[in-house]
């Protein structure tokens, strides 16, 4: 997420892990070691003060059991699409259209567009996980470890999200796509 994210969702985040934490039991300090993330941080993410990263919320979501949509989405809200990225142009974001966690997989479905220019650089996701892209119109570079795919509309590929990658707009149109994620990781609890 960045400065320019909405509000709403800080606070989503910000409410969700402190009750999730305390549901458990659990200290801020137990949190942040079951997270590795620091204690500080943690603290200004619950204060809803902090530019937290997607991975840093994964990261957190996993130790508390939740999946990603659980702690970004209002609380005891209906599940509905919730913008968890902006980019530096306003017609560049991410939002999670759908979640479901079965048998210790969740998978997600969300929605991106991206301005001409635009990149986006994410974290790798837990070992095991995947994304499959499929590009609705303008296109799509992915940068890998591997090198660099380029897709345009209609075009779709399966990776494994396990290392870092980007997402890049080359083109002078904008780019929208969607996106599952399948991820694999198992959900500690204490």
């Amino acid at each position: 997420m960045t400065d320019a994210a909405p509000l709403q969702v800080f606070l989503n985040v910000s409410a969700n892990l402190r009750v999730a934490r305390q549901r458990l039991g659990w200290s801020q300090e137990k949190l942040a070691l079951a997270a590795g993330v620091s204690r500080r941080m943690l603290v200004n993410i619950e204060a809803g003060e902090s530019n937290v990263s997607l991975a840093t919320l994964d990261k957190l979501a996993v130790a508390l059991g939740l999946s990603f949509a659980e702690v970004v989405r209002a609380p005891e809200a209906p599940p509905s699409p919730v913008r968890v990225w902006q980019g530096a142009s306003p017609d560049s974001h991410a939002n999670l259209m759908e979640s479901l966690t079965n048998s210790g997989r969740t998978v997600e479905l969300w929605e991106w567009k991206l301005a001409p220019g635009e990149r986006y650089d994410a974290e790798a996701d837990p070992a095991g996980s995947h994304e499959m892209l499929y590009v609705i119109e303008g296109t799509l570079e992915l940068e890998r470890a591997g090198g660099t795919v380029r897709l345009a509309a209609g075009e779709s590929l399966t990776f494994a999200s396990d290392s870092p990658y980007a997402y890049r707009n080359p083109g002078r149109a904008p780019l929208r796509f969607t996106k599952n994620v399948i991820v694999s990781a198992p959900r500690a609890k204490d």
